[in-house]
């Protein structure tokens, strides 16, 4: 859907100053600089809060089309499926083009006698490059299941919807044309370009509703598209999964948060990846929030029993997933794992499930027998300050971009807004506050709490190279932060509304739309003369990952 310009008649309609901009849900939203001279200032606060209000009632103006002349826009559906289009070719061609490292890492075993079938070679062709680092545990997973425990460090989700759709396959003819490895692999970089669509959509949703401008919000998913970490939202990875499921949870969390329909995508983030716990502080801190704005003895009683029963519902499933994994690794029994699944566990020294001896599994005697943190510890040797060596410095250095750009602007939030930080934003503004803070700055906090305890978690406990993807998937603030830089400066502002207007008048189109509705538009990131050098630093550290990323990850190369 388009947006809608005033179309009246007369010399009213002839300044540019006059168009209408109609955001997602359909209301008019009048130029600032025209309520600024008509009302003298005065009307600020309330244009300001514009946003935050949501009425149903249908647009009334003329639909028209953009300029063609001087917009590029292109619909987030598009935008999203076409940067993962362009990562899996980037990857095809650097796979087929550089040899792979020898990483020494896990390659998932493979059954030697099993027949080739008649599409196996093409898929490990065009999606081969994607196979890698962790994808060959997933895919394994979804597979064989969690044969040994160093996996349990991989969550369900992902593959069991993987096995899922594998398995409903397998009893047609598809089967019979390509083996079960490759076919997971290409079910699950489709169902990661569905995810990455529909986290693309969350975050416009999420960053219109939060940052109360559309231009940052459709600057936002832009970078998104092409984030940092962008080969791991298209591999078999768990990113563009998780991503989806936490742009809906906040967004719900501001819009109801205590809607029972919250739990769906609450529990499957939790389910998905181990960070998906800290999505459980927005629904409490919007449940307080609500509390606290609408204070009565009624309405604490409803909220708290109605967030009790939902939390309830969330730990539950997390609890079948741990008996599960106590069920697999915590007794002697018998599974009818392949002869090569076998092998490859007696080969490198993995403890098989249903195996369980005296040594193996210490955590199954615990108090709460909870696999994660034993696996991650013991295997993937996480834990406090233990990648503080010197060998890990390149990867300290891969991370910096992202930690400098969180840390710093997460800083520079809670100095101008400290004593609002310190109310934790739940009570009544004072004046001064009222009058400084932007409806953002108002919504931010809690955004900008998350970024920063999982950047602070990354640094000193994980390893560290992962933060890059963690945010990227975990977090809008980064995006929120980056589109700042693009639209915050005045100069810059003014710069493109001269260079758009400038071109309307030549084209003859001055009444010309700015915006389409759930489009992007592109012009503005696409015209480096307009850039200051700071804007063009981080355009180039976003696309600068996505293809030197994609290329090292295809052939094996450590990355983030």
């Amino acid at each position: 859907m388009r947006s809608e310009c005033y179309n009246g008649s007369g010399p009213s309609t002839s300044s540019p100053k006059r168009r209408v901009n109609v955001v997602g849900n359909g209301r008019s939203h009048h130029h600032h600089q025209r309520q600024h001279h008509a009302a003298g200032g005065a009307n600020t606060h309330r244009d300001t809060t514009t946003h935050d209000r949501v009425t149903d009632s249908p647009p009334t103006l003329t639909e028209l089309p953009p300029s063609s002349g001087s917009f590029l826009h292109i619909s987030i559906t598009k935008l999203a499926i076409g940067s993962r289009l362009f990562v899996i070719v980037l990857q095809l061609v650097a796979n087929l083009l550089l040899p792979d490292h020898e990483a020494g890492v896990f390659v998932a075993p493979s059954d030697k006698n099993a027949s080739e079938r008649p599409l196996d070679a093409l898929v490990r062709l065009v999606l081969g490059g994607l196979n890698r680092w962790d994808g060959q545990y997933f895919l394994h997973i979804a597979e064989h299941g969690y044969t040994y425990e160093n996996a349990l460090a991989f969550f369900p989700l992902f593959p069991f919807i993987l096995k899922i759709v594998c398995s409903s396959l397998s009893s047609y003819e598809v089967i019979t044309f390509v083996s079960y490895r490759e076919l997971s692999l290409l079910l699950a970089v489709l169902l990661n370009v569905v995810c990455f669509t529909g986290a693309a959509k969350a975050l416009y949703r999420l960053s219109k509703h939060v940052l109360g401008n559309q231009k940052k919000a459709e600057i936002a998913v832009l970078l998104f598209c092409f984030n940092p970490a962008s080969i791991f939202f298209t591999a078999p990875y768990t990113e563009s999964l998780y991503a989806w499921l936490s742009f809906v949870v906040m967004y719900q969390c501001i819009e109801d948060v205590t809607s029972i329909f919250l739990t769906i995508p609450l529990s499957l983030s939790i389910l998905c990846r181990s960070n998906g716990m800290f999505n459980i502080g927005f629904v409490l801190y919007f449940a307080v929030r609500r509390i606290v704005a609408q204070y009565n003895v009624h309405n604490v009683i409803c909220i708290c029993s109605r967030l009790f029963s939902m939390l309830i519902i969330v730990l539950f499933h997390y609890g079948i997933a741990q008996v599960y994994n106590y069920y697999l690794f915590c007794f002697v029994q018998k599974f009818n794992f392949p002869d090569h699944v076998r092998e490859y566990a007696a080969e490198h020294g993995l403890v098989l499930a249903g195996n369980k001896t005296d040594d193996s599994s210490p955590w199954c005697t615990n108090l709460v027998p909870l696999s994660y943190s034993y696996v991650q510890s013991h295997y993937w040797n996480v834990g406090f300050l233990r990648y503080y060596e010197l060998k890990q410095l390149p990867n300290f250095l891969l991370a910096l971009p992202v930690v400098y750009l969180v840390l710093s602007n997460s800083y520079q939030y809670l100095c101008e807004h400290w004593e609002y930080a310190l109310r934790l934003g739940l009570f009544r503004l004072t004046k001064k506050q009222h009058k400084v803070m932007r409806p953002y700055d108002r919504f931010a906090l809690v955004f900008v709490v998350h970024a920063l305890v999982l950047t602070l978690f990354s640094l000193v406990f994980v390893h560290v190279q992962v933060t890059t993807r963690l945010l990227c998937s975990a977090s809008p603030v980064l995006y929120w932060y980056t589109a700042e830089y693009f639209t915050g400066e005045r100069a810059f502002i003014k710069r493109q509304v001269i260079r758009k207007l400038s071109k309307q008048v030549k084209d003859g189109e001055e009444n010309s739309c700015t915006h389409v509705l759930n489009h992007i538009e592109l012009s503005d990131l696409l015209d480096f003369r307009w850039m200051n050098g700071r804007q063009q630093t981080i355009l180039v550290y976003f696309l600068g990952y996505t293809v030197v990323g994609t290329v090292l990850f295809s052939n094996f190369y450590p990355w983030t």
